[in-house]
């Protein structure tokens, strides 16, 4: 309603005496949840002139996710992150969209309204930005190593999840060899590619139980490309805004790497050819992050954290391939 809209943009522009017209709606292409998402834009006359404006609504719904608040995809995750304050002291390099209010409606549905950044950039990212992220996101993590205790809140998503995904995994590992000889999927499961995820697979639980003595921190847990903005901030240096706070969770050291690494990878926004680079920038920069924030521990277990959670979700916890009967 227009009371509600002129509140809003009042609180984007800081201006309490304002009009608007020229008001328009948009649809945009959400992500993988499937929460309606929409560009809500127009004019406002302000105290200072004529002033345009955007906000970004999303849709948050029962219907979007799960109704465990334990599980992975949480429905109501993201509107709770925005109404407590653990956004609110993000370290200088790491920022979220300004949540400029909340408005519940009716049968369990909320709006959410945040700052717009624009279209989303297209740009392709140098190495060296996106091993800027990883320090950004470094240095969070490393605050909640040395300095703040983790969060208690019981609807933040856990790294016990992966058990969960490699439980739905194990049906189409266990096809694996017939698969192979299946002639539309033979391609992607060529040479010692079956051998090395069986391999793998047999080890999950070793890894599993290294993995659960790691030092746990608060984590993004989705933060690749397509959820990720970079501009520079208040102070004039380079500030990575980081969008879908989700899957907002308690992870562990090093885990904050495994989607900027991987799904950046599955999306092809970086050649292929200059992986093994992408992997050496990213891991140094989290190290200079967790340092720049006080952790003094042994960086070889971010690597592993990093690289063997990574194997387990992007190498079997994912592709759970199973052919219709």
């Amino acid at each position: 309603d227009s009371s509600t809209l002129t509140l809003l943009v009042g609180r984007l522009l800081a201006d309490e005496q304002i009009a608007l017209y020229n008001c328009a709606v948009q649809p945009l292409e959400g992500g993988f949840s499937g929460s309606p998402l929409y560009r809500v834009q127009g004019q406002a006359n302000t105290s200072a002139g004529v002033k345009p404006w955007s906000l970004i609504l999303k849709v948050i719904r029962l219907t979007t996710g799960s109704q465990e608040p334990w599980q992975r995809d949480y429905w109501k995750r993201e509107l709770l992150v925005y109404q407590s304050d653990l956004l609110a002291d993000l370290p200088g390099g790491l920022a979220a969209p300004r949540c400029l209010g909340i408005t519940e409606q009716a049968a369990e549905e909320f709006w959410l309204w945040l700052e717009d950044l624009g279209e989303e950039d297209e740009t392709v990212w140098p190495l060296e930005r996106y091993a800027l992220a990883a320090r950004h996101l470094g240095e969070w993590n490393g605050m909640y190593l040395v300095q703040r205790p983790l969060p208690a809140q019981t609807w933040l998503s856990s790294t016990a999840d992966i058990r969960q995904r490699l439980a739905l995994a194990e049906p189409g590992i266990a096809e694996l060899p017939q698969l192979s000889q299946h002639p539309h999927l033979a391609k992607f499961l060529a040479d010692d590619s079956v051998a090395r995820i069986l391999r793998l697979w047999a080890e999950r639980q070793p890894l599993l139980t290294r993995l659960d003595q790691l030092p746990h921190t608060l984590c993004h847990r989705d933060a690749f490309r397509r959820n990720l903005r970079a501009r520079q901030g208040p102070d004039g240096q380079p500030q990575t805004v980081a969008l879908d706070w989700a899957m907002m969770g308690i992870g562990i050291l090093g885990e904050e790497l495994v989607r900027l690494f991987g799904l950046t990878l599955l999306f092809f926004s970086v050649e292929i050819g200059r992986i093994a680079e992408m992997d050496a920038r990213i891991f140094a920069g989290y190290v200079e992050g967790l340092r720049a924030a006080g952790w003094q521990g042994d960086a070889r277990l971010a690597r592993f954290g990093f690289t063997a959670l990574a194997s387990l979700l992007m190498g079997v916890g994912d592709p759970a391939i199973k052919l219709p009967r």
